[in-house]
């Protein structure tokens, strides 16, 4: 094995290390919907995850069924929808740009930003797309510390994780003063 061959490996190794610690694209903390593709609608129901109609496009919806503890249960077999996305951060860690050490704390403090929304918005489902969406809303229960906090998290993951012009993310709300 050349030299190339074995850094690319090693790269490919450490990002798949950093995404089984993250967990954020497939929890539903970064996006609302996965592309899924039709051809794959066999492996969707053996792993057991059901493909649904998202902007007339086949989808699955997230969380991700088969995410456990921030890993994913089936990383091997995973649908190529989940397969092929790789996060602005990844993708300065496979170029070399940034280091495991710093992706990984990256990571964490993007988890800790989250946890402090989750602790503070009583809300369901995906706890930084479900407040997302009450400040769209303009929802009253959305109190003005998870206002903070959201406009924190989603800072946070916008300048680190998502990639600029992201489409599967939720749209942003304006994240000035609360009217």
């Amino acid at each position: 094995m050349d030299n190339a061959s074995g850094s690319d490996m090693l790269v490919g190794m450490t990002l798949s290390k950093l995404c089984l610690a993250c967990g954020l694209c497939c929890d539903g903390s970064l996006f609302r919907f996965v592309p899924a593709q039709e051809s794959e609608a066999e492996l969707h129901l053996k792993l057991g995850l059901p493909v649904v109609q998202q902007s007339g496009r086949a989808a699955m919806a997230l969380p991700c069924r088969r995410l456990s503890e921030r890993q994913c249960t089936v990383y091997e077999e995973r649908p190529s929808g989940c397969r092929a996305y790789v996060c602005r951060l990844g993708d300065e860690l496979e170029r070399g740009e940034v280091s495991f050490a710093h992706a990984l704390a990256v990571v964490r403090e993007a988890q800790r930003r989250i946890a402090a929304l989750a602790a503070a918005w009583p809300g369901e489902g995906p706890v930084v797309q479900s407040a997302t969406l009450a400040a769209l809303e303009a929802d009253s229960s959305l109190s003005d510390a998870a206002y903070e906090l959201l406009a924190d998290a989603r800072s946070w993951i916008d300048q680190e994780l998502h990639w600029p012009e992201d489409s599967r993310a939720c749209p942003s709300p304006p994240m000035g003063e609360r009217g």
